[in-house]
């Protein structure tokens, strides 16, 4: 079994909309509604340290590595600023929710400010990995004061069209979701491009826009302008990797793992070149019995 390094990295999302405030029309999670406690950074940090993952890449073994980086592929735009940024450390975790006013005032178990509680509900596809995800991330969360409900749909729901149902990953109709995704070839623009204001994925649009979060950061956003339109392949790499550093600083995005492409074959099978940007037998004429 060849068990190359892809271009998927499993993550958390984290929703910078209300999903529970609705417009006249009856849509969740739009932009006139900015989300009550994760547009705070403090909370977003609190997350991100309450995540383990090696404990969660564990789930996945050989098809799965620990990462911090959103951008992982090609390799020349693997940051290697963002390993430290935020280790899996719950002291650290509760000490900025204590200092961003989040307190248990009432003793439930559950921090409280100004009459919010700390509940989320955490969305992702029906899985045994992704659950077992869920379970870890859930226990750590509930142990410094958060209220979590793990939420799961079958993934043809999940990935599906927004017509069919609002638990699609592009509503994103929860405060977290998980899932797996990658940039589309080597050339990271469009893959980076998600994370920019205009790109908001919105009711008016049809949620057809790539921009789930609805993240919206002008300093991103002239970063990337920035990027896209530079011709050095050396300068174009290190902009890339400030554009991945700027979002794992930030808190927008929690990257967990960096998924492998397990693929089965003959011992005797010779020449095969397996790559992200295309399907396994593209290069089929070079393959040879050994």
């Amino acid at each position: 079994m060849l068990v190359p390094p892809g271009a998927f990295t499993e993550r958390i999302m984290l929703n910078f909309t209300d999903p529970n405030a609705e417009t006249a029309e009856g849509e969740r999670s739009n932009l006139e509604f900015p989300h009550p406690f994760l547009t705070d950074k403090r909370v977003r940090q609190a997350i991100a340290y309450s995540v383990d993952r090696n404990a969660i890449t564990a789930l996945y073994g050989r098809a799965g590595n620990a990462t911090t980086n959103l951008l992982v592929s090609p390799s020349i735009y693997q940051s290697p600023n963002t390993e430290a940024m935020y280790p899996f450390d719950l002291e650290k975790a509760a000490a900025l929710l204590d200092e961003a006013g989040w307190i248990d005032s009432d003793g439930d178990g559950i921090r409280d400010k100004d009459g919010q509680k700390l509940s989320i509900v955490f969305l992702t596809s029906i899985s045994p990995v992704r659950q077992g995800a869920q379970e870890i991330v859930k226990g750590a969360l509930e142990s410094i004061g958060f209220d979590v409900e793990n939420k799961s749909v079958d993934s043809s729901i999940f990935l599906g069209p927004p017509e069919e149902s609002t638990n699609t990953r592009r509503q994103f109709y929860a405060d977290l979701e998980e899932f797996a995704f990658s940039n589309k070839s080597p050339d990271p623009t469009a893959y980076m491009k998600a994370w920019t204001c205009a790109e908001a994925a919105q009711m008016e649009n049809n949620w057809g826009l790539s921009n789930w979060s609805r993240y919206c950061n002008p300093e991103y956003d002239a970063l990337f302008e920035q990027a896209a339109n530079e011709l050095d392949p050396e300068q174009r790499q290190q902009l890339f990797i400030q554009l991945n550093d700027l979002l794992i600083e930030d808190a927008a995005v929690i990257p967990m793992v960096h998924l492998s492409q397990a693929v089965a074959i003959n011992a005797k099978l010779t020449g095969l070149d397996i790559t992200s940007w295309d399907v396994e037998v593209w290069n089929i004429a070079d393959w040879r019995w050994a």
